[in-house]
């Protein structure tokens, strides 16, 4: 999907009244846990996540193989 307004990972900015926030700005909360390693290999910084900016007023560049419509 190219729009994650329906997607169940999406947390979405709201105003004090608990709206959605009319700039459509929210964060992307998938749970993504990065790979183990073999003892062999390691990590030189271990990267974090910190979930990426998404807007329900535009479309992504390319599909989210990540989407999950909202049950």
């Amino acid at each position: 999907m190219k729009n994650c307004t329906d997607c169940k990972h999406a947390l979405w900015t709201r105003t004090a009244a608990g709206k959605l926030h009319p700039s459509g700005d929210g964060k992307c909360q998938y749970p993504w846990k990065m790979p183990e390693l073999p003892v062999a290999l390691y990590w030189i910084s271990r990267p974090a996540p910190s979930g990426g900016p998404i807007n329900r007023k535009h479309d992504n560049a390319e599909h989210c193989a990540y989407w999950s419509r909202v049950a």
